[in-house]
């Protein structure tokens, strides 16, 4: 028997809309009968791409992050465009952000990065068969460096907590077990 842990929504308001991020302040029903606030942030959906190439090395880009305040190391990424499937997202962040088009694409896993107040979902994929590809640019604004290391190396930075984003370690780690599978 299950408890019934659903919380109903009384009222929700805006309380921010930016250009890529908004925030609500939601008032519910707990499964008790008392009222709780929630704060819930709505970022837009994103991609992630783990790129390998035929000798196992992976592409990943050096980038500041201004939330964290750090140059961090991860994977090719970016926000969904109206319209567009995450597949679609996936090869053209890879092209544009570090010069490769993948001729193959495999879904790996989808996640949400943090389910206590956030909606924000990120869809992962695994690209191979590189291609060089002439359409290698960023977004204004964007400064980024493309980085190639061998895949076990990027592992162990993972490990060792050198590489600290979410959507890029859990590409590493998931990439490695389905190696160890044989997969």
């Amino acid at each position: 028997m299950f408890l019934d842990l659903e919380e109903k929504l009384i009222r929700k308001k805006v309380v921010y809309q930016g250009k890529y991020v908004r925030a609500e302040e939601q008032v519910v029903r707990l499964p008790d009968g008392t009222e709780a606030v929630r704060e819930i942030v709505s970022p837009p959906d994103a991609v992630g791409i783990l790129p390998i190439d035929s000798e196992g090395r992976v592409y990943l880009v050096r980038q500041y992050r201004p939330a964290i305040r750090q140059v961090t190391l991860e994977i090719p990424a970016g926000i969904l465009e109206p319209g567009e499937a995450p597949a679609e997202t996936a090869r053209r962040e890879c092209e544009e952000e570090v010069g490769f088009q993948p001729k193959r694409l495999d879904f790996l896993f989808r996640y949400y990065h943090s389910v206590g107040f956030s909606t924000g979902k990120i869809e992962v994929f695994l690209g191979r068969d590189l291609l060089p590809s002439p359409h290698a640019h960023t977004d204004p604004g964007e400064f980024i460096e493309a980085m190639l290391l061998p895949f076990e190396e990027a592992y162990r930075q993972g490990l060792s907590g050198k590489i600290i984003d979410s959507k890029t370690l859990l590409a590493l780690l998931w990439y490695r077990q389905t190696l160890s599978e044989g997969a």
